[in-house]
């Protein structure tokens, strides 16, 4: 398969930045799979995974918020989370998880029920994705 040029930010620096072959996300209009030559193109991620194949193997990530663009043939992600799946901390995962769960149980309007539901959901996807490593 040939390869892009694909750069991944988030407000922590740089996440990745390389030649890849593919680059799987979740939008907020469903999963959007990105290969070489694809037409430029904008999009708003949601909370999910991300796969990118780079040198012909695959690297999973959770990823949250931001947007994703293709322009002559370059990917760039903006993402407000981005964790490949080897680092994410498991343990804290599943605190944040318990946090959220505590929260959304205890949230009085629909402003707290909304980012706790946010939080936990953000929370299982780095719980799924780190346990697949």
């Amino acid at each position: 398969m040939r390869a892009f040029k694909l750069t991944v930010v988030t407000p922590d620096g740089l996440a990745f930045s390389g030649e890849a072959e593919s680059i799987l996300v979740r939008t907020t209009d469903g999963d959007v799979e990105i290969l070489r030559g694809h037409a430029d193109f904008l999009a708003t991620l949601s909370i999910g995974r991300t796969r990118i194949i780079e040198g012909g193997k695959s690297r999973l990530a959770s990823s949250a918020g931001g947007f994703i663009t293709v322009t002559a043939g370059e990917v760039k992600m903006v993402a407000t989370t981005f964790e490949f799946a080897e680092d994410i901390d498991l343990s804290r995962a599943r605190v944040a998880k318990e946090r959220a769960e505590a929260k959304l149980s205890s949230a009085k309007t629909k402003h707290d029920v909304a980012i706790a539901e946010a939080k936990l959901k953000r929370a299982l996807n780095r719980i799924s994705v780190g346990s697949e490593r």
